[in-house]
């Protein structure tokens, strides 16, 4: 009995964070109309997203590149890093695709689309940081 208790208060907390994350979106898509609609949605911000990540990954590894002369440590690190990131941030969100229903998708994109957010800004700090010269942002 506790232990139901447990999971559904673990399942309800889980739930009402992917509810705030989709409030979110409403700002940026409408998250409104059909299930395959906001399911569309969250796609493309998702999608958006990583592309906004990629760039800025880009952007790391070609400083880096220039200041070591295409070698050294720092480019095997940053790529090493962001390989290892990506299976993260994959296997987190495929954890929402494993409870199934309607809305599996769209929480899966809603949550690969708030892990890049977030690597973006731990990508703008390499930019900026200091043994990479001035900042170009």
């Amino acid at each position: 009995m506790m232990l139901k208790f447990v999971i559904y208060s673990a399942l309800s907390f889980v739930i009402s964070l992917v509810h705030a994350s989709d409030m979110k979106m409403a700002d940026n898509c409408t998250m409104s109309g059909s299930q395959a609609d906001m399911t569309e949605c969250a796609a493309q911000q998702h999608h958006k997203q990583k592309v906004i990540l990629n760039n800025a990954f880009e952007e790391v590894l070609a400083i880096a590149k220039s200041k070591n002369q295409g070698f050294g440590p720092q480019i095997d690190n940053i790529q090493s890093s962001q390989n290892a990131w990506e299976q993260y941030a994959e296997q987190d969100c495929q954890l929402l695709m494993t409870w199934g229903g309607s809305i599996a998708s769209m929480q899966y994109h809603l949550c690969m689309t708030e892990h890049y957010k977030q690597r973006q800004k731990s990508i703008q700090a390499y930019i900026c940081h200091p043994a990479l010269g001035p900042c170009t942002q």
